[in-house]
């Protein structure tokens, strides 16, 4: 589903990144899940040489990944915003994005930095759904912590590639516009982006409709739940 905005105008002094215009939301009810093997074992440790894994242990290991996949479902929203001005990225200044009608403010230096050669921005949060966080919780009570590891990393990996996914989306999109997104992306809790701006994300995507909740500490809930930040050039 999109949803269109309009330009505002947000005053502000000082040093900043400055986002004004609510330009795109996008509802994706639907991610087909990849299982990324790799990445997943290189996570729990199992990549390197100097482990030794016998056939009937990673064949343990992929009927647990299998097991995160099949109680996982990949949700996300999207909104692509337009950048007004980039400043405040020096040390020793104070910076801030703002965005929106509402002009909710990220102070961020970092951000700052990270946006300065884009024009625009695409905020994204993804959530697995509550049923992977339920049985990891379970495996842990019945102590069963290497099942909940392994289903705890597979989920980890799984929706991280569905943000990649997503990305990929846009960036076909992008090629048409003669544009690209950032190679990597910025999460609230990095650097000195504050967890805080993460309840800000929360209200702007609309996430309490996929089901994700924000608690007083900014932590989204069911775990697994993340959001992020490329920059579009």
């Amino acid at each position: 589903m999109n949803r269109e905005g309009s330009s505002v105008s947000v005053e502000a002094g000082g040093h900043y990144c400055y986002i004004v215009l609510m330009f795109q939301h996008r509802d994706f009810p639907y991610i087909p899940i990849k299982i990324p093997r790799y990445k997943i074992l290189k996570r729990l440790g199992y990549h390197s040489r100097k482990i030794e894994v016998t056939g009937r242990i990673m064949e343990e290991v992929d009927e647990l990944i299998e097991q995160a996949a099949g109680l996982i479902e990949l949700k996300a929203a999207a909104l692509r915003c337009s950048i007004e001005a980039v400043e405040g990225k020096d040390k020793g200044t104070a910076g801030f994005v703002a965005i929106g009608d509402e002009a909710v403010r990220f102070e961020s230096n970092k951000l700052c930095g990270f946006l300065s050669d884009s024009s625009e921005a695409l905020i994204m949060g993804i959530t697995c759904g509550p049923a992977v966080t339920e049985e990891i919780k379970r495996l842990q009570h019945e102590k069963q912590m290497t099942a909940a590891v392994v289903i705890d990393a597979a989920a980890s990996e799984i929706v991280d590639d569905g943000f990649d996914w997503i990305a990929a989306l846009y960036a076909k999109e992008l090629v048409r516009e003669s544009r690209k997104l950032t190679a990597r992306r910025f999460s609230a809790g990095y650097g000195d982006f504050d967890i805080r701006f993460q309840t800000d994300i929360h209200s702007m995507l609309n996430l309490e409709k996929l089901g994700v909740e924000i608690t007083e500490s900014s932590m989204l809930l069911p775990e697994k739940s993340v959001t992020a930040i490329y920059g579009i050039m």
